[in-house]
């Protein structure tokens, strides 16, 4: 069930994205740290023009306590990307591009800001909006609540909540695009509204594969990271953006397409799979769990 509202007060809110029209990277380069090495230098006579509709995905923080459910943070918002790159007249902002500004401002690793720091991140970014959210409850009912700042203002535009099962997360993630639609006061034609409904992928495994491969590529795990996105394919052949992150790192350089290369997708694929219960203790039994995302770096809360 949807539930929008206008509100003030306390609101916290995890950063994923960055500047400028979504593109299909997910590499973090160097030409993109270079960028929030400028912007920050030229900060004190810096003034940001939000164009339009320009709007940044956040991160949602994971506030039911349960570990298995950590890769939503940044799943729910990699949907939320995906869904709004396609609505005309939202210009998106960047994943890369927040991800090397969040590092050049040391603000990762689950570091607490002070209560100005979001709006000075959207002037940077050249935001008009910024979106997140969090998820609560537990035991498979789960309630998904995003926030929209509106960033010149520097005020809380609205809220949309989203409750169910945890089987139904994926079509609660829609119940929040046509939400954050709303409070953009976007009009959607009919077939427009067909094809946002239609999911990024139907496969829970899916999803979790391609948040780890991600993760995986913004610490530098590269190996990783396309065994990730290969296993993310095994589930969901059609999960295009998969397909686009796989073949980014080839196209860098980045891995290498040979029988080392798969033989790491099959054994991380063993050790992800998640169809059924998703068990609580399976963070805790990897060597090194990309799903830990509350320690990612690049991660900024922010308590508003």
């Amino acid at each position: 069930m949807k539930k929008i509202s206008t509100i003030s007060g306390v609101i916290v809110l995890f950063l994923t994205l960055s500047m400028h029209m979504v593109e299909a990277s997910q590499v973090v380069k160097e030409e993109d740290r270079g960028w929030a090495r400028g912007v920050l230098a030229q900060e004190k006579g810096f003034e940001a023009r939000a164009e339009g509709d320009t709007l940044a995905v956040l991160y949602f923080e994971n506030a039911t306590g349960e570990a298995r459910l950590n890769p939503l943070q940044k799943g729910i918002a990699l949907m939320l990307m995906t869904d709004l790159s396609q609505v005309e007249g939202v210009q998106l902002v960047e994943r890369v591009r927040l991800q090397a500004l969040a590092e050049e401002m040391e603000l990762g690793v689950s570091g607490l800001v002070e209560k100005g720091s979001m709006p000075r991140v959207g002037r940077l970014l050249g935001a008009r909006y910024l979106v997140g959210g969090g998820i609560r409850g537990g035991a498979g009912q789960l309630g998904i609540f995003s926030d929209m700042l509106e960033v010149p203002a520097e005020k809380v535009a609205g809220s949309v909540l989203s409750e169910g099962n945890f089987s139904k997360v994926l079509e609660m993630e829609k119940e929040i695009l046509f939400g954050i639609i709303d409070l953009l006061k976007i009009r959607l034609d009919s077939g427009k509204k067909r094809e946002l409904s239609r999911p990024m992928t139907r496969s829970i495994d899916a999803l979790y594969n391609l948040v780890y491969a991600i993760d995986s590529s913004d610490r530098g795990e590269y190996a990783k990271a396309g065994a990730f996105y290969r296993a993310a394919l095994k589930a969901d052949p059609e999960l295009g953006i998969a397909k686009e992150g796989l073949d980014e790192l080839k196209e860098l350089g980045l891995i290498a397409d040979g029988d080392r290369s798969r033989a790491l997708a099959k054994q991380l694929d063993s050790k992800t799979s998640r169809t059924g219960s998703l068990s609580p203790d399976y963070a805790s039994k990897r060597e090194r769990d990309p799903g830990d995302l509350g320690n990612t770096t690049g991660q900024i809360r922010v308590q508003w």
